[in-house]
């Protein structure tokens, strides 16, 4: 007997429906196939087992799995495309090995970032449209006339098929972003921090008394990724005063440093437009400590660590000069094509602004209106122009 169920969405988290999958088979179901098109999962009934499932996503897994995998007491069940899903009579936690996560990760990723540029841009049209429809509005001294068409139900067709894809493509990504950290977080190790205490010692009760008794400090660096270098200056500057940094901040913007000795060490602050595990395990081997890592998958910044001793020469992260240029150079491209789209919108809404101002009679509604985008031009402005000056600073050193 064959039993059909549909999950649209199992891709989302895979160890949601490894967990499903063990549950049939505990109910004498055992899956046989998996059709990718419906999206539907296919069960042969039997017998009741204890299974543990495993899925991986693998462009060149081959029909038959690796000697470790086999010899760990894993068997395919089943091949869809690029997908596979093996079973082992073992619980989890006696086996030792099993499929690596980073191909799922990397194909979520991809997915996620399909539907980011989805919502960001229904994001901006919706922007142009709301301050382009409130310029007019709040400029015109007419009444708005709405005028019955017998087309208006394409219009609400079109809107709700908008609304739908948009809630898809919300859904999609904040679901990916979560099974993503979670299966990062499956593999990973736990490491210690670099500061003088290991990361997670300290309770919030304790920082507060380290801090009233001054022996922990806070300072906030805002904007620090428009210019890596003057903050990787800084936190060197702060370790020969004898500032040690202790933790970054989840945001990023705030470093906690203990009252300790003075030391030489080397910070690198990194921008990765992906960054995946073997990332950061490239440069644990090499010696390097991680003190901060953002919550981004799209654009990865981290912050690396490594105390060398006085007379040594200063270690780099990246050997390569030419590298470290290209380096700086992917930053300024990532913000400068992250920021013009939107100064040159509001340049456009700015000028439309200035037009009504200018042969209409003067509110407080639309001088306030202009002066939050002369703030939004100046204030994106200003962060592509840092990121161009942080790369020119690199080339003239080089």
């Amino acid at each position: 007997m064959i039993k059909k169920v549909l999950r649209p969405f199992w891709s989302y988290d895979v160890q949601k429906t490894e967990k499903w999958l063990i549950a049939m088979a505990e109910q004498g179901y055992f899956l046989v196939k998996i059709n990718r098109v419906t999206r539907s999962f296919f069960f042969q009934q039997g017998e009741p087992k204890k299974l543990t499932y495993r899925i991986g996503f693998d462009k060149m897994q081959g029909e038959s799995l690796s000697r470790g995998l086999l010899a760990e007491g894993w068997t395919k069940v089943l091949r869809a495309g690029h997908w596979f899903v093996t079973s082992n009579e073992k619980p989890m936690e006696q086996i030792k090995t099993s499929s690596i996560r980073e191909g799922i990760i990397k194909h979520n990723r991809i997915i996620m970032y399909i539907f980011g540029g989805i919502v960001g841009y229904f994001s901006i049209a919706a922007m142009l449209f709301l301050s382009i429809f409130g310029m007019i509005f709040f400029a015109s001294d007419s009444q708005v006339e709405v005028v019955e068409s017998p087309y208006w139900i394409f219009t609400y067709l079109y809107f709700g098929a908008v609304i739908a894809i948009l809630v898809l493509a919300l859904y999609s990504v904040i679901k990916i972003h979560t099974t993503n950290k979670n299966l990062i977080k499956e593999n990973s190790r736990d490491d210690l921090h670099f500061g003088m205490q290991p990361e997670g010692t300290l309770s919030k009760a304790e920082e507060k008394q380290l801090k009233c008794s001054g022996k922990l400090i806070a300072k906030r660096k805002l904007g620090w990724m428009y210019a890596p270098d003057k903050l990787e200056q800084w936190l060197e500057e702060m370790e020969e005063q004898g500032y040690n940094l202790y933790r970054v901040s989840k945001t990023g913007t705030v470093f906690h440093f203990f009252i300790g000795r003075p030391r030489k060490v080397c910070y690198c602050a990194d921008y990765q437009n992906i960054a995946d595990e073997s990332y950061f395990d490239i440069h644990r081997e090499a010696g390097w400590k991680s003190v901060f890592k953002s919550f981004g998958s799209l654009q990865k910044w981290s912050i690396w660590v490594r105390e060398y001793s006085e007379g040594k020469e200063r270690p780099q992260i990246y050997s390569d000069k030419s590298n470290q240029l290209k380096h700086a150079r992917k930053i300024a491209i990532a913000y400068s094509c992250l920021f013009l789209p939107l100064i040159i919108a509001h340049l456009l809404n700015l000028g439309i602004g200035f037009d009504l101002f200018i042969h209409n009679t003067v509110d407080k509604m639309r001088i306030l209106t202009l002066i939050i985008m002369v703030i939004v031009i100046l204030s994106f402005g200003s962060f592509t122009i840092r990121t161009w000056l942080y790369y020119f600073r690199l080339k003239k050193t080089i």
